[in-house]
């Protein structure tokens, strides 16, 4: 960990009038000046550089409070609150700046982080960034106090929500993430397959995220191949230099108890070593029938600062989830959307199940070989075995009642590790940034299935509107009938980008990665071997028109290579990639003061060669992971977010996105041909405000989401727009402890979040009218 110190010296002869300097200096904590820092002031905006001893001036400050943030020379971004008095007194400023760039933290009251920390694999600043970045602090993960991933997508703009680990992002389904900038995720399956990743029942977990970034459009520079649309981080929490711990209990609807605690500082009496240990449990019932969601999570961390140049980091994670009468598909619907059954009702029975045991290792190392050269690399493992015992719906009989369904016995495995290497370099006007990424995957995957009734198999059906459950669930099915697949896949990237610094005001950045890509092993005893290398770009440019508003755009690409199960001739293999171009524009405008950040983008995406599933499930009418190339689409649309303090008691996160999505070539479905992309709503938005009152040591939040009506193409159904609204009230009962009360969808809104593949799997319903309450004890905080 590198710290340095902003030493603001306002000498004794001269006073803090109208139209006075002030000056100061910058050094590290050996007392060594650090020259190329900038200096920022809100409000005002004023600005200076330090100079080869580290000494700044300041030009036309005031009396006041000011918001200093210094930058630079490979050091994260940092704010802190300075108060210039009347008259001239000498007084020094300790702003302590993180080498490790996870561990970033904003202040705890602040909805506003106005930095990029991994997203975007360099230190900056958001306004001065050539493509839209989203940064969700810790407050704002606190005073929501969600659980599941998918609530967070209402705060995202361009971000909506798809069945399982999946989302839709500008219009199209992605289910990969990051955690800490790299892969490796312990909810997921099979990178960038269709099926096994898509279908990934595992309920992604908030408990021990500090906070999340998001990078909307292409990221093929900096993170490979993947989806257009964009890419979400979530970064974990970290050990604190300071003893601290805190805990917390919730309760409420559906039988619903949960909590968490958690300690760290430093081991014993050292002070360079730093640890973390936590525990998060929950048990509660869900709305549907027979279901409900059990998890454990344990996290620990040691951080040893090796010195000023120096730092290493270790977490190991243990996640166990068990989520009851799971897999859940939706609500049977009609051609219009409209529910067949109530939206409590769920094909499962009782003794159904999707579990996961997950375990992850990671560690990272931080050097600064000079003061403006920073490195850093990261090592992270994970192994999880996810085992799915459930019944399908299979459609509705003749008599409009009864469910047909069979049962399925899965069992999915990963193995998974990544080595991810990064520079940054600062050169004259030149910020480079370079690096590599070596990702393998392990995945093993075992399928059963024990056939309907209708269709001469043990499997019941049940009824849609008076369901009676305990009928099944004791088949046997054969060894001989499980089908076995393996793949084992590779990649290695390298990456290099410039932003160059051509005038005073305006910046381009040029960047390019190559990445290689080998799958082997086996689907349904078919040997698989598939090789590609991709090559992704991006060229653009950020314009300070003023000191508070910039404008941006920007052209970039993506590559997705085919799913590695369907490179078989049993699935129509080999296939060729989907590629994808973005071109985007916007503006990034300080308001407030700088208390508010308010961005605005429009983009335009093309993707070709896209693939979709096979209706026919390949020549043989047996694999369900073969797919087809399908033709093009293309998305384009406007996203607005405004971010930060509108006032002194009153914070507001909301944005809205306005999305054209289009089919335009479609070889299988000729009837989808101009219609949007599955899940991909016109008109989608989020808002959550929160207001202090700071006399009675409270808040009042309110928050909500609205969706337009979205239609499956594919299965030909619809999903009605919809709105739902949150309350809660958080009241200071003492020095730190806090009552939190909330009340999700107050107004009891059925609706469907997402809508499935078929109207027999249907529209996934959203929760019902859910109370909580609890207590957060927070006796002391590490810093």
């Amino acid at each position: 960990m590198r710290t340095s110190y902003l030493l603001l010296a306002l000498p004794v002869a001269v006073y803090a009038q109208a139209g006075a300097g002030c000056t100061g200096w910058i050094a590290d904590s050996g007392g060594k000046p650090l020259g190329g820092m900038t200096v920022k002031l809100e409000p005002g905006g004023a600005t200076a550089e330090s100079g080869a001893k580290g000494a700044f001036r300041v030009e036309g400050l005031t009396p006041g409070n000011y918001l200093f943030t210094v930058t630079g020379r490979g050091f994260v971004p940092h704010q802190n609150s300075v108060t210039v008095p009347e008259g001239c007194k000498e007084m020094a400023i300790a702003l302590q700046t993180v080498q490790t760039a996870v561990e970033v933290r904003e202040k705890s009251d602040n909805f506003l982080a106005t930095v990029s920390v991994s997203i975007t694999k360099s230190p900056g600043n958001l306004i001065d960034l050539p493509y839209s970045v989203q940064v969700l602090p810790k407050a704002l993960l606190e005073d929501r106090n969600v659980q599941d991933m998918k609530d967070l997508y209402r705060n995202i703009s361009g971000v909506t929500d798809s069945p399982y680990s999946a989302m839709t992002f500008r219009g199209f389904t992605q289910r990969e993430v990051l955690f800490n900038g790299v892969r490796g995720n312990p909810y997921g399956s099979l990178d960038n397959d269709i099926n096994d990743a898509g279908f990934s029942t595992s309920q992604g977990r908030l408990s021990n995220v500090e906070f999340v970034e998001v990078l909307k459009g292409p990221a093929g520079v900096l993170f490979g191949g993947g989806e257009p649309g964009g890419v979400v981080n979530f970064v974990t929490r970290k050990p604190r230099q300071a003893t601290g711990g805190e805990a917390s209990f919730r309760t409420g609807s559906f039988a619903q108890r949960g909590g968490h605690g958690e300690v760290t500082g430093p081991v014993w009496r050292a002070k360079n070593l730093f640890y973390r240990a936590a525990i998060y449990a929950e048990d509660r019932k869900v709305f549907r029938y027979n279901a409900g969601n059990e998890n454990l999570h344990l996290a620990t961390g040691l951080s040893w600062r090796a010195g000023e140049a120096t730092s290493v980091g270790m977490e190991y994670e243990y996640i166990d989830q068990n989520l009851l009468a799971h897999r859940l598909r939706g609500v049977p619907v009609n051609g219009a959307g409209g529910w067949l059954a109530a939206r409590e009702w769920t094909a499962s029975e009782p003794g159904d199940r999707s579990e996961l045991q997950a375990r992850v290792f990671q560690t990272r190392l931080d050097h600064a070989f000079t003061s403006t050269l920073r490195t850093d690399v990261t090592y992270r493992y994970l192994n999880f075995d996810r085992p799915e015992r459930y019944h399908e719906p299979r459609g509705v009989n003749a008599d409009g009642r009864t469910m047909r369904r069979e049962f399925r016995d899965q069992y999915r495995a990963n193995a998974d590790w990544s080595v991810t290497a990064n520079g940054y370099q600062r050169v004259a006007r030149n910020n480079l940034v370079f690096g590599m990424e070596a990702v393998r995957q392990n995945w093993t995957g075992r399928y059963g299935t024990a056939r309907e009734a209708e269709r001469g198999g043990p499997v019941p059906g049940i009824d849609l509107l008076a369901p009676v459950y305990g009928r099944g669930g004791n088949y046997f099915i054969a060894p001989a009938a499980f089908t076995n697949q393996n793949v084992l896949a590779n990649r290695q990237g390298y990456f290099l980008q410039d932003q160059i610094e051509l005038l005073p005001k305006l910046l381009i950045m040029l960047g390019g990665r190559v990445e290689r890509f080998t799958d082997t092993g086996a689907a349904a005893g078919v040997p698989l071997r598939a090789q590609v290398t991709a090559l992704t770009g991006r060229a653009s440019a950020v314009y300070r028109v003023l000191p508070k508003l910039s404008a941006f755009v920007n052209f970039s690409n993506s590559f997705n290579r085919a799913p590695s199960l369907a490179q078989t001739p049993l699935a129509n293999g080999p296939h060729a990639p989907e590629r994808g171009r973005q071109a985007e524009g916007g503006i990034k405008s300080e308001l407030s003061n700088g208390r508010v950040l308010l961005t605005a983008s429009w983009f335009r995406i093309a993707k070709r060669n896209v693939l979709r599933l096979d209706p026919a499930f390949g020549p043989r009418g047996d694999n369900f992971s073969a797919v087809l190339p399908i033709g093009r689409v293309r998305n384009q649309g406007l996203e607005i977010d405004i971010t930060g303090k509108v006032t002194r008691d009153l914070s507001v996160v909301g944005n809205y996105a306005l999305l054209d999505s289009k089919i335009e070539a479609d070889r299988i479905t000729p009837a989808a041909v101009g219609r949007a992309l599955p899940n991909a709503a016109r008109h989608a938005g989020g808002l959550f405000v929160r207001y202090d009152v700071r006399r009675m040591r409270s808040s009042l939040h309110a928050g909500g989401e609205m969706r337009g009506r979205r239609y499956e193409p594919y299965a030909a159904f619809a999903a009605a727009g919809y709105s739902i609204w949150d309350f809660g009230y958080f009241q200071q009962l003492g020095k730190g402890l806090e009552l939190r009360v909330q009340l999700d969808n107050s107004f009891d809104r059925l609706y469907a979040s997402s809508s499935l593949f078929a109207a027999r799997a249907g529209n996934v319903p959203g929760s019902p009218r859910t109370f909580t309450v609890g207590l957060h004890f927070l006796p002391s905080r590490g810093k």
